[in-house]
Parts: structure tokens; C-alpha cells; sequence
């Protein structure tokens, strides 16, 4: 079901197509990750917010970690039923671009629009969130995960997010010097 899912996809595939999701593949990567956590992080730090500059940290970290170590384990192959238009070397399930969009995308919503009206919140939240599915749709149409890769990367990105940004509620409402947004 999986392989005729995908195949689907690939009878649809044009330039254009092409395009539009080897951008979604960039959007995934360490590359484009691990500067703009660096900064987040930066930034945090120089509000002098260390706990909210750790957490970020700990979110990259944990990411990597947990993609990666599911990858090892269970060590599902990916899918070959045509050439790809981008090399991947790891297994399949999970996706990690679908795990680092979930979780990375919504959470960076959530933490640069905390105090601001639920409106604003809500809309940026959607657009983490739709970027993550960008992403993971792109994954299917390039061939390189298999949809329940996918769904086990948006699961997996989508439960970290929801824990990490209740921390950094936490963070956020304790009295100073207390929490991830201690300062001391």
C-alpha cells in the first residue's frame, strides 16, 4: 500500500514539482538546523535567558539523537522504486526532516510570538506547522521515506515539541531565578 502511495505521487512529478520540493528537502536539513539553532539560542543568552538557550540546545541535540538512534535500530531500508533526485546514506524510519520540522518549526513559533495576542500565536503555530507538512510531503514525493516514516517523524517531532514547549511555559511563568529561564 505504502509503494502504490508513492507511486501515485511520482505520476504527478514535473520540473516545477522538482523544484518546489528539493526546497522542502533543504528546509530539513542540519544545514539549514543547526545555525538557526545556534542563533536562537544566541539570542536567548544574550536576553540573558540561559535556561530558554539551553532548551533550545537540548531540542537540537535530542533531535539528532533520537532520529538517528530509531534510524540505527530499526534499520528499515529505504524506498528504490525510482532514481532520487537527492542522495540519502541513512535508513528510513523515522524521518528526520519530518521529527526536526515538527518539532523545530512549531516550538520556534511558539517561543518568538510568547506574550503576544492568542491570534498571533495561533497563526504562526499554523505556519510551523504547515511547513512541517511541506517537508514531509516532500520526503514522499522525492521517494526517499516511506509514508509511515513520515507520520512516525511528524509523531515523534509533534509529542518533543508539546514537551518542550511546556518547559518553557514553565520557564516562562516561574518567578525569576527559577525554571529553564533562569538567568543566574
Amino acid at each position: 500500500m505504502e509503494a502504490r502511495l508513492l507511486l501515485a505521487l511520482r505520476a504527478h512529478a514535473s520540473p516545477l514539482l522538482d523544484s518546489v520540493f528539493l526546497l522542502s528537502n533543504d528546509l530539513g536539513t542540519l544545514y539549514f538546523f543547526l545555525p538557526v539553532l545556534v542563533a536562537i539560542a544566541l539570542w536567548h543568552r544574550g536576553r540573558g535567558e540561559r535556561g530558554v538557550a539551553g532548551l533550545w540546545v537540548l531540542v537540537g541535540l535530542s533531535t539528532y539523537f533520537l532520529q538517528e538512534g530509531l534510524k540505527t535500530i530499526v534499520a528499515r531500508p529505504r524506498p528504490a522504486l525510482w532514481p532520487r533526485l537527492v542522495s540519502v546514506d541513512s535508513s528510513s524510519f523515522p524521518s528526520g526532516h519530518a521529527l526536526a520540522t515538527a518539532t523545530f518549526f512549531p516550538l520556534l513559533a511558539l517561543d518568538l510570538t510568547r506574550g503576544q495576542s492568542n491570534a498571533r500565536r495561533a497563526g504562526a503555530v499554523l505556519a510551523g506547522g504547515f511547513l512541517s507538512l511541506f517537508v514531509g510531503f516532500g520526503r514522499l514525493y522525492l521517494g526517499v521515506h516511506w509514508p509511515t516514516d513520515v507520520l512516525a517523524g511528524w509523531a515523534l517531532g509533534g509529542a518533543q515539541c508539546l514537551v518542550y514547549w511546556r518547559w518553557l511555559r514553565r520557564g516562562a511563568n516561574a518567578p525569576a531565578g527559577a525554571g529553564p529561564s533562569r538567568t543566574t
